[in-house]
C-alpha cells in the first residue's frame, strides 16, 4: 500500500514538472521569437519577453498609457508588442535615445508637404517616389534610416481590403532580402485623413544587422494609394519612430 502511494506521489510530481515545463515554453522561456525581442536585445537572448494582454485590440492607435514612462519610451499600441509589467521588462541596457531637429519638406511631384528630421539626403529621381536618406555622418550600426513616400494610381474599385492585401505583398517583397523576417499584425490607422493600414517588421540581414521598420498604406481620393515606409537600425527603433510620428502628424496636400 505504501509502495503504491509512493508511486502515485512520484507520478504526481512528474506531472507537475511536465506542466511547469510546458508553461515555461508557452510564456517564452524556451525559444524566443525575434518579433518579441526589444530593439536593443541581441539575437538569441532569452531574457523575459514582451507579451500581449488577453483581449488586446491591435487597432487601438494611442500610446499604451498602462506602461509608466519610466519603464518605456514610445511604446506603441497596434502592431507593436507591449511590455505588460515590470517582470516582463528586459534586463539588457538599451541604446541611448536619439533627438532630432524637425523641418519642412515639400515633395512637389507627389503634391504633399510634411515635417521630418532635417539634413537628410533627398532623392526624387524615381517616378512617384520621394526618398529621404540619413546622412552618412549620422548613421548608426552601419544601417541608415531611410524614409520612402510613394503615391501610385489604383482602380476605382480598389477597396480597403485591397489596401491590406497590398501592404501584405509589400512586406513580403521587403522581407526577401533578409535572413530572418517577421511582422506582427496589420492595424487600421489614418494618414493624411485617409483610411488604411500599417504594420511593423523586424529583419536580420546576412551580416547580422538588426533592422526594424514600419509600412503604412492608405487609400487617397481620386484612386491613389499613398505608402509611407520608414526603415532604421533595430536597436534605435524607438528613437526613429519619432520621425514617423512627425511625418504622420504633419503630412498634408500642398496648398493650391
Amino acid at each position: 500500500m505504501k509502495k503504491r502511494l509512493m508511486l502515485c506521489a512520484l507520478a504526481a510530481v512528474m506531472l507537475l514538472c511536465a506542466c511547469a515545463g510546458a508553461a515555461a515554453e508557452e510564456f517564452g522561456f524556451g525559444q524566443v521569437s525575434p518579433m518579441d525581442l526589444p530593439d536593443y536585445m541581441a539575437p538569441g537572448d532569452t531574457s523575459p519577453l514582451y507579451t500581449m494582454p488577453d483581449g488586446y485590440d491591435p487597432a487601438v492607435e494611442e500610446y499604451d498609457v498602462s506602461v509608466p514612462a519610466a519603464q518605456s519610451n514610445h511604446v506603441y499600441a497596434g502592431a507593436t508588442p507591449i511590455p505588460i509589467d515590470p517582470i516582463d521588462m528586459p534586463t539588457a541596457t538599451p541604446r541611448p535615445e536619439l533627438s532630432f531637429t524637425f523641418g519642412d519638406y515639400t515633395a512637389s511631384k507627389l503634391g504633399i508637404t510634411f515635417k521630418s528630421a532635417v539634413g537628410y539626403d533627398i532623392n526624387e529621381n524615381i517616378a512617384g517616389s520621394y526618398i529621404l536618406t540619413e546622412p552618412a555622418a549620422a548613421v548608426k550600426d552601419n544601417y541608415p534610416c531611410v524614409i520612402t513616400l510613394e503615391i501610385s494610381g489604383v482602380t476605382k474599385s480598389f477597396s480597403l481590403d485591397d489596401v491590406k492585401t497590398s501592404l501584405s505583398r509589400y512586406l513580403a517583397a521587403e522581407g526577401a532580402q533578409y535572413k530572418t523576417w517577421e511582422t506582427y499584425k496589420a492595424a487600421s490607422k489614418t494618414l493624411m485623413n485617409a483610411r488604411g493600414y500599417y504594420n511593423n517588421y523586424r529583419g536580420v540581414l546576412a551580416d547580422g544587422t538588426i533592422v526594424r521598420g514600419r509600412v503604412h498604406m492608405v487609400l487617397l481620393e481620386n484612386s491613389q494609394l499613398l505608402t509611407l515606409h520608414i526603415t532604421c537600425p533595430g536597436w534605435y527603433n524607438s528613437s526613429y519612430m519619432k520621425i514617423y510620428d512627425a511625418i504622420h502628424s504633419s503630412i498634408k496636400p500642398i496648398a493650391e
